[in-house]
């Protein structure tokens, strides 16, 4: 899976907003727009909507840049996920997804007992 060089603090939600969006993408005021209501609650007064804005759009930018990247910039403004990140994150989480039901339906056997392995 890719591993960015420069790491930005939104970036776990960038991913998750971009996935939710498909291949239209989604303008960076929006995707600051959801990430400061994401962590924006009663009790936190040093988050401003401009800082998010401002940081996403230069890690949005400079990601794009690179070959490796999962991010794609589809019109002036507007980032995406690009296709093929996109399926390997699908194909990972139901990977994680499956591991996870069969840890939880895997119980003991009355009969012969068995050892399984368990590889993560």
């Amino acid at each position: 899976m890719y591993i960015c060089g420069v790491k930005n603090i939104y970036h776990r939600d960038i991913i998750e907003i971009l996935i939710e969006c498909g291949r239209e993408g989604l303008r960076i005021k929006n995707i600051a727009r959801r990430i400061f209501n994401r962590h924006a609650d009663f009790f936190v007064k040093d988050l401003e909507y401009s800082e998010i804005r401002d940081s996403i759009g230069r890690y949005l930018w400079e990601q794009s840049q690179r070959n490796e990247s999962p991010f794609v910039r589809t019109r002036y403004g507007t980032y995406a996920i690009k296709p093929d990140f996109a399926i390997q994150l699908d194909l990972f989480l139901d990977f994680v997804s499956r591991s996870e039901s069969h840890k939880e339906s895997a119980r003991p056997q009355t009969g012969p007992r068995h050892i399984q392995l368990e590889l993560f």
